[in-house]
């Protein structure tokens, strides 16, 4: 008997398999799969389902065939969606959310008498409402011909299930959500002419049982097997985090660079421009705190590219020393990862001022493979970090929802690695730091 995690990212498609115990028994990653609409880059929903099965299958297979899979939860994009019929099946292509097609859409909403901030999130391209706007105006007929919307994230679940639900930290990437009352907010909904939607769950609901006729004749699953609601991923994983520390921030560095924190419910009266308010996905009586920074955007900008900031980051040692003020370019790759990691530092601070407690910082994500960089932002935040051994950690967090569904204790194991920062940075970052906030002000 098994436990399957999947996590539907930005670059990456992974399935994994997990035994009794919660150890990870066999895993998968094939590129998110992309096509290019007649407007920019699309997601053809039908294939990327037919993947994950493929890997379903495939994962079941590779660990001996041992009874049908027991439960599935899957973890992902947020602000990514599908436009279906009244059977559930597509009717258009799923836009990414890194797509700016609706920037336009995004300001005119942004400027509406509907703009509220008890949605916690600011108004901008890649939110859901945007795209839902700019689907309306550019492609009505898709808008009309739609029984429903559903998040990309869950479709799979939704899918198998044969029943529609929308898990709540990814309600909360549309900027139609509030996160305090987790209730959509009806005059946004109707200035973003949103399509009708699906109920509001959180994470660890079973939606259903398999009723996928592939998945079932494959073996791979049975009509007894859980589909269990997960969520948006960088949540998921601090999900997986908690069970090591219970207050723990994450740092997760991949394609964007997420702080995450859980803190007492509150209600969001301001946005704020580095942090969004999120449905946390350990219930309701806390507010995800999320700040997010695009680090690949950023490294695109520099003129060494992401080869010269790999080859950085595979060294033992950041090359260099701290102590250029002229923290506004990238003049060297140590340059700009001192700039992405005074933001993370600066958003560090941001979630303790909105409650969530100063408990020990993980790191996740692909980036945190780097010894050299997790010694950098340990000298600029002034604090070691811990970075558990287990890195797939949204496909961890969605099995352990899974697992909890079935009646399993939704615990693991894993080692522990302490990065400590360097002395003598430490003591050169306290002042840059200084002249960082000076300039972002």
């Amino acid at each position: 008997m098994s436990i399957c995690g999947i996590d539907m990212g930005t670059t990456n498609l992974k399935v994994a398999l997990f035994d009794d115990a919660n150890r990870m028994i066999w895993i998968k990653s094939v590129p998110t799969p992309r096509i290019e609409d007649r407007f920019g880059v699309a997601t053809d929903v039908r294939k990327l389902v037919e993947m994950v099965e493929d890997l379903v299958i495939e994962g079941w297979a590779e660990t001996g065939r041992r009874g049908p899979i027991l439960a599935i939860s899957t973890a992902g994009v947020g602000e990514d969606g599908v436009y279906v019929g009244e059977n559930l099946e597509p009717i258009a292509y799923s836009i990414p959310w890194f797509d700016m097609r609706a920037s336009a859409e995004a300001t005119e909403l942004a400027q509406s008498d509907a703009a509220t901030p008890s949605a916690g999130i600011e108004m901008e391209p890649t939110r859901t409402a945007a795209l839902w706007l700019w689907t309306s105006k550019i492609m009505p007929e898709t808008s009309r011909q739609a029984d429903r919307w559903l998040c990309l994230t869950d479709y799979p679940l939704a899918k198998w299930a044969k029943k529609d639900f929308v898990s709540d930290t990814l309600a909360s990437r549309t900027g139609c959500f509030n996160p305090t009352t987790r209730e959509w907010i009806e005059p946004l909904l109707r200035e973003s002419r949103a399509p009708a939607l699906p109920h509001v769950v959180s994470a660890g609901t079973v939606i259903g049982t398999m009723k996928s006729e592939r998945l079932l004749s494959s073996g791979a699953v049975d009509a007894n097997t859980l589909l269990v609601a997960g969520g948006h991923d960088h949540p998921v994983a601090a999900h997986a985090i908690h069970k090591l520390a219970a207050d723990a921030r994450v740092d997760s560095m991949g394609t964007a660079n997420v702080i995450y924190g859980d803190a007492p419910r509150f209600e969001t009266t301001a946005f704020d421009p580095q942090i969004a308010f999120t449905a946390s996905i350990e219930g309701p009586e806390k507010v995800g705190c999320l700040g997010v920074f695009e680090f690949t955007g950023a490294v695109n900008k520099f003129s060494g590219g992401m080869e010269a900031i790999r080859r950085e980051m595979a060294l033992p040692k950041i090359s260099g020393t701290p102590g250029d003020p002229a923290l506004s370019r990238f003049a060297t790759e140590r340059h700009l990862l001192e700039w992405a990691t005074f933001n993370a530092r600066r958003m560090l601070e941001k979630l303790e001022r909105y409650g969530v407690p100063e408990g020990p910082v993980y790191a996740t994500g692909g980036w945190s493979r780097s010894r050299a960089l997790l010694e950098l932002r340990a000298s600029i935040f002034g604090r070691e970090i811990y970075v558990p051994e287990e890195r797939e950690l949204s496909v961890l967090g969605a099995a352990l929802f899974a697992a909890e569904a079935t009646g399993q204790k939704a615990t693991f194991d894993t080692s522990v690695s302490i990065i400590e920062p360097d002395s003598a940075w430490m003591t050169v970052y306290g002042d840059l730091y200084g002249q960082f906030l000076e300039h972002r002000n």
